[in-house]
Formats: structure tokens, sequence, C-alpha cells
């Protein structure tokens, strides 16, 4: 192997895995794991991924406990806690419970009501 073949081994990123609940998908319970998540369908319980991304697309649903994630990116609707290092609440996002988050974006026509608590600290 070529030194040049070796540095363009060592330099490409791993891929990034994820997965997907689908628009037509109920899941009840704990979801927990190692790679992001994008929920079209619906999602009742807890979601523990405190170092990957969670995306609510608008036809998601989650109501849960605690959510847990590095980031958030929020389209559809979502009820409970959140932890989480950055959040995003589109326009077309409706949130009802807790935030806290090092970082906090709220777009203009996002249906938001609960508290926030901005940490700088965000805890995996």
């Amino acid at each position: 192997m070529s030194p040049d073949e070796k540095k363009l081994m060592t330099e490409t990123a791993p891929a990034k895995t994820s997965s997907r609940v689908g628009a037509n998908l109920i899941f009840e319970g704990k979801v927990t794991g190692h790679e992001d998540l994008d929920i079209s369908g619906q999602v009742n319980g807890s979601i523990d991924l405190p170092l990957h991304d969670l995306v609510i697309q608008r036809s998601g649903r989650v109501k849960a406990e605690l959510v847990k994630a590095r980031n958030l990116f929020l389209h559809g609707q979502l009820e409970g806690q959140v932890q989480a290092e950055r959040i995003v609440i589109s326009e077309t996002a409706v949130f009802n419970g807790d935030i806290i988050a090092s970082k906090l974006s709220v777009q203009s026509g996002a249906k938001f009501k609960g508290t926030v608590k901005i940490s700088k600290d965000y805890q995996p």
C-alpha cells in the first residue's frame, strides 16, 4: 500500500449510522442506542441518545418523560423534559415541556409552552 493510500484510509471518516421510526409505526417504551434517530411516527416512553442527534419530523409525535440527545431538531410534536447540547425548534413544531440545553433556537411560528434552563455544561 502506498503512503498516499494509507493517508486516504486514515483520513476517511467512519460512516455515520442512523435509525428511523417510520410514519406508520408506534413505539412504546425506552429507546436507547449509539446512533442518530429520525422519527416520523409516534414514540411514547423515553429516549436516551446523549451522544447522538434526534430529528422529529413534521409527522413525528413524541410523548416522553425524558429525552436526552446531543442535538434535537424538532419539526413535529414533543411533550416532555428534554436535555440536550443544542435544540432547534422549527416553525412547524409544537413543544410542551421543560428544556435544559446549552443552545436553543426557536423559530418564528413555533408553538412553545414550558420552561428553559440554559446550561453551558452539557453532560451526556
